[in-house]
């Protein structure tokens, strides 16, 4: 038989299903399989079209094209699919949509995000540590591998999150890596796949329920920029520009982040920033090439529209092809109004982050709701390191004018690739209780890394930081999620922490008041700001410094009418301010005091 007459032969389609009602209802499916050069593909039934067929040199792969109209009936739909005179046919799943009105409900400046890693938070089915077809990357002594970690472990622990204040989880990528030391997640081999070592897709969907039950909503952490070296696209690619280079001819080390904007830059340093390889093991896919971006575009509605999350933090956004990235945000938000996207750009210039939050002047609208606030992250790690003082926090607060949403801004002081905050800070439990405070108590949308609450110091590196919780896996000799498993320098931060939380629940103020704040002295380094809502004001005050001061309060005092008495919202503690005298205020101590209007 001549291999023109070979039949077509399909192992795989990518989506695996569709749903009715989306707005996306142009569906470009990727077919992989054998002797797909050549096909020509109609549906069985006419109300589905197919609009046309993309077959390519690489015969082990072609694109179809579906229209799906808008009264469509949910079903299995056939795709006969001809070569010469042979012919083969495909069942295609259109789904219901599910609606069950908790679903896309977004993230915004009334949450609070915590950060998990999930191979280091708690391991709820050591059975998927080892998985057939998976490399074993499995070894607990070594921070570099696998410690057992999954999704069975976050949902077990949900209550814990929800009585602790959290409203937000972020997730460090969960699809396939199967790859070694790729625990992290950033190196994805299947975009369809949850990695099975951490479980199954439905229980990722069944994760976002449970989260959903308790009111906490689930961003997903996704990766337009590059691949895993293990994805068999590598063997194999689907069209001839697939990939910016290849594996022996890629760019490396051209992380030209300004050229973005830089009205210097060579205009070709853009060019290089955008197709380098972030690192060997992670080859850049060319999102100008229409095939990827469709596929991109499409994988990322499937899992929104699969699971229910809420949001997505997109890693490494700069590197990407610009244009793509604002066509892709564009789609999601088109899709699911209420969902938000962060975007990471890791730059410590305000001005430089301000340009891609959408609906600020730059060369063309990014589409981009929210980003995560780097330049804030620094001055809060210099005040812990002792580097920098309060000052350089409020200098931050006062170029708020650069961005278009100031509420819309992730704010942090450490996450999954810096070190720890109590680290930094040299075991100051004061001083990272002032950050907490300040980040819990500004502008923006607070995140935290998980085993911040208690206090986990981790290392320098980044699989030293990325520490496994106590009490999360076999053999450990604490459980420092409960009370009881926790040390009581553990259980003192514990606490402090989940009052903070719970305040912001209880104090509109701290999260949707009007911020209103006082240039720090050059000598006494105190920082005084207000947050003002409609039936209350919080005065936070912050010492900078380790003595005891006195803090002037009498250009407050027409904010006040005169009256002067106030709560303690951390100690519940009732006081009469005289704004003449002021108030005396600890070393590196912050003080949170309401006054009713």
């Amino acid at each position: 038989m001549s291999e023109l007459s070979q039949p077509p032969i399909v192992h795989k389609i990518e989506p695996p299903n569709w749903w009715t009602g989306m707005k996306w209802d142009h569906l470009q499916l990727m077919l992989y399989g054998n002797n797909l050069d050549g096909i020509s593909v109609q549906a069985c039934n006419h109300r589905l079209k197919v609009v046309a067929v993309h077959t390519r040199p690489n015969s082990h792969y072609a694109f179809i094209d579906l229209e799906i109209p808008d009264d469509l009936p949910a079903g299995n739909y056939t795709l006969e699919i001809a070569r010469s005179n042979q012919s083969t046919t495909l069942d295609y799943p259109i789904l219901e949509r599910e609606d069950n009105g908790r679903r896309h409900q977004g993230f915004g400046v009334e949450d609070v995000i915590y950060l998990i890693t999930p191979d280091r938070f708690a391991n709820g089915d050591p059975a998927n540590d080892r998985v057939d077809g998976i490399l074993d990357d499995f070894d607990p002594s070594d921070p570099t591998k696998r410690h057992g970690g999954d999704l069975l472990g976050i949902i077990d622990h949900l209550p814990y999150l929800q009585d602790l204040g959290i409203t937000t989880i972020w997730l460090n990528p969960v699809l396939e890596n199967n790859s070694i030391n790729s625990y992290h997640g950033y190196a994805a081999t299947d975009l369809y796949r949850i990695d099975p070592r951490l479980g199954t897709n439905a229980e990722y969907k069944r994760l976002v329920e449970q989260s959903h039950r308790r009111q906490i909503t689930v961003i997903f952490d996704h990766v337009s920029n590059h691949i895993g070296i293990g994805h068999p696209w590598l063997k194999d690619l689907p069209t001839e520009t697939w990939l910016n280079g290849s594996l022996e001819n890629h760019l490396s080390d051209k992380h030209y982040l300004l050229s973005i904007t830089d009205p210097h830059a060579d205009p070709y340093a853009e060019e290089l920033l955008r197709t380098f390889w972030f690192v060997d093991s992670m080859p850049d896919l060319n999102q100008r090439d229409p095939f990827v971006a469709n596929y991109l575009i499409q994988n990322t509605l499937w899992w929104i529209e699969y699971a229910g999350i809420d949001g997505i933090r997109e890693d490494t956004y700069p590197y990407a092809d610009q244009a793509f990235l604002a066509r892709w945000a564009e789609a999601i938000l088109k899709e699911y109004p209420d969902f938000n996207i962060v975007g990471e750009i890791w730059a410590t210039e305000p001005a430089y982050i301000a340009k891609f939050q959408k609906e600020n002047s730059r060369n063309f609208e990014t589409n981009l709701p929210c980003v995560m606030d780097f330049p804030l992250s620094q001055a809060f790690r210099h005040y812990l390191e002792g580097s920098g003082k309060l000052r350089e926090i409020y200098s931050i607060f006062a170029q708020d004018f650069l961005y278009s949403d100031t509420d819309n801004l992730m704010i942090f002081f450490d996450n999954h690739d810096m070190a720890r905050g109590i680290l930094i800070a040299k075991r100051n439990v004061r001083k990272t209780k002032q950050v907490m405070a300040m980040l819990l108590t500004t502008r923006g949308i607070p995140q935290l890394l998980y085993g911040t609450e208690i206090n986990i110091r981790g290392g320098k590196s980044h699989v030293d930081l990325r520490a496994d919780f106590p009490g999360g896996f076999p053999g450990d000799k604490r459980n420092a999620f409960t009370e009881t498993g926790r040390t009581q320098a553990q259980n003192e931060i514990f606490s402090y922490l989940r009052r903070l939380l719970h305040l912001r629940k209880t104090h509109k103020a701290l999260t949707l008041g009007k911020m209103v704040h006082y240039p720090p002295s050059f000598d006494s380094d105190i920082y005084k700001y207000l947050r003002i809502g409609e039936d209350e004001i919080v005065l936070v005050l912050v010492n900078g410094q380790s003595n005891k001061q006195r803090v002037d309060l009498s250009e407050l005092s027409h904010w006040f009418d005169g009256q002067s008495r106030f709560l303690n919202l951390m100690t519940e503690e009732a006081l009469d301010l005289n704004f003449s005298e002021g108030i005396w205020v600890e070393g590196w101590e912050t003080l949170i005091l309401q006054f009713n209007r």
